[in-house]
């Protein structure tokens, strides 16, 4: 049984078409919701453990422990004047935020999230080609940046903007062929390798393990899309003021702050699915969900100590890592995976 199932069997007497639709309706909403509170509480935890690694206590006002303290900047922004340049595009402008926003969500909606007792499997799209989907909706957020930058007549957001497009396309093609390499292991177990919990039931080993040239290129690569530092080109506040997001304000500024951070937790449940067994552990029919969520706050982790203890790279050398280290090794690691499946039967 599944989420969609367990809601559908409430709403069934409405007949079966009025039924799915509210089905899919109630469940797209609660998973939107429940994927906003995450990715706020991404933040909190961003907060909280920076000031303890900068032996300071962070937020502590608002609420107990400073719970209540993202509420209050939600106020915030609400409460700000939005400041529109006066030389804009003013359609991409207004649109390039919300692109961003609506593309994390929609790939937030994509992945399998495991099982969890009576409730059973949860997902809301178990799509047959679920990891091209994945990457598709992906690619929208890089054109969200690129109109921000273009649209706002600003010479700091412009070249953040180009910045950005640099790092995406020289770190997109590695990481598209880590993801290659899984696809080829994936296919010796499972009849459809291009769907996401196929292939997360396929590891008997979690592919991090049988590929790890493949979780490193990988793992970077969501770095890099994620934007932060080290590899925060589109942003690089000490030279460019705020690349990209420069002339926003208010809540559109906070759709591309919400976009940074809910991109990282989105990248942590995709290395925890692909490379680390996702949800697969005992007694995952009734617990697979806390699984993926014990190993996506792992990466998260780790994606949080390297923001902290790095230094930004300089562009050139940024893009030639990409292009010069990153894509022969994730080339070398497609042909082990090959060489896996074919040979020793992985």
């Amino acid at each position: 049984m599944s989420l969609l199932s367990f809601t559908y069997g409430i709403f069934k007497v409405l007949g079966y078409d009025l039924a799915t639709f509210v089905t899919f309706l109630i469940d797209s909403i609660v998973f939107l919701l429940v994927a906003s509170v995450a990715v706020a509480g991404t933040i909190y935890f961003f907060r909280k453990y920076m000031a303890r690694v900068q032996l300071r206590i962070g937020p502590n006002r608002v609420g107990k422990f400073g719970t209540l303290q993202l509420i209050a900047d939600a106020f915030k922004l609400f409460g700000k004047e939005s400041i529109l340049p006066r030389l804009r595009d003013d359609l991409p402008y207004k649109v390039a935020p919300v692109l961003v926003f609506i593309g994390l969500l929609v790939a937030f909606s994509i992945l399998p999230y495991g099982s969890l007792y009576y409730i059973g499997d949860i997902f809301i799209s178990n799509s047959g080609v679920g990891i091209i989907l994945l990457f598709a909706v992906l690619a929208i957020m890089p054109i969200g940046e690129l109109l921000a930058g273009i649209s706002s007549h600003n010479k700091y957001s412009l070249i953040g903007a180009l910045r950005a497009v640099a790092k995406d396309i020289s770190f997109e093609v590695p990481m598209m062929l880590s993801v290659l390499a899984i696809v080829v292991m994936a296919s010796a177990r499972t009849t459809n390798s291009l769907n996401i919990s196929s292939v997360v039931t396929s590891e008997l080993l979690p592919y991090g393990i049988l590929e790890p040239l493949g979780l490193f290129v990988f793992f970077i690569s969501m770095i890099a899309r994620a934007s932060y530092t080290p590899f925060d080109m589109g942003e690089s506040e000490s030279e460019l003021v705020s690349g990209y997001s420069t002339e926003y304000t208010g809540m559109r500024f906070g759709l591309f702050y919400l976009g940074m951070f809910g991109t990282i937790l989105l990248g942590s449940f995709i290395v925890s699915l692909f490379y680390l067994g996702g949800y697969n552990g005992p007694y995952s029919s009734d617990i697979g969900l806390i699984y993926l969520l014990i190993k996506a706050v792992i990466v998260v982790v780790i994606s949080f100590t390297v923001w902290l203890a790095m230094p930004r790279i300089r562009i050139d050398k940024f893009v030639n890592f990409g292009w010069k280290y990153l894509l022969p090794i994730s080339v070398i690691n497609l042909v082990l995976a090959g060489f896996l499946t074919i040979y020793l039967g992985w």
